[in-house]
């Protein structure tokens, strides 16, 4: 009788231990003015930022996040005062690799 209850006492615990991990979310660059969004990416030089409501982005400061045939480009994203404030940048392919003038 008391196996089950032992079971059950530390599958609790372990969930219990789990929540505030899966409670800890992603930061909203829609909570934030668009000088705070993009003071959280400098301070931290790569970010994965919640962008809406079903939607996230990785911002970067510097292209030393990106791999290396990658090359940085201007991100938006919406803040509270700026729909379409340049947070940072992202890491993305050029559309044409070297030598294509």
């Amino acid at each position: 009788m008391r196996y089950p209850m032992l079971v059950l006492s530390l599958f609790a615990a372990c969930v219990s231990a789990l929540a505030p991990v899966s409670a800890a979310a992603r930061p909203d660059t829609r909570t934030m003015t668009c000088a705070q969004a993009q003071d959280f990416v400098r301070q931290r030089g790569a970010v994965v930022m919640t962008t809406g409501r079903h939607t996230y982005r990785r911002f970067v400061t510097h292209w030393r996040y990106c791999d290396t045939w990658q090359r940085l480009f201007p991100e938006k994203a919406p803040t509270r005062d700026n729909p379409q404030c340049i947070v940072a940048y992202r890491c993305d392919e050029p559309l044409f690799g070297p030598g294509w003038d």
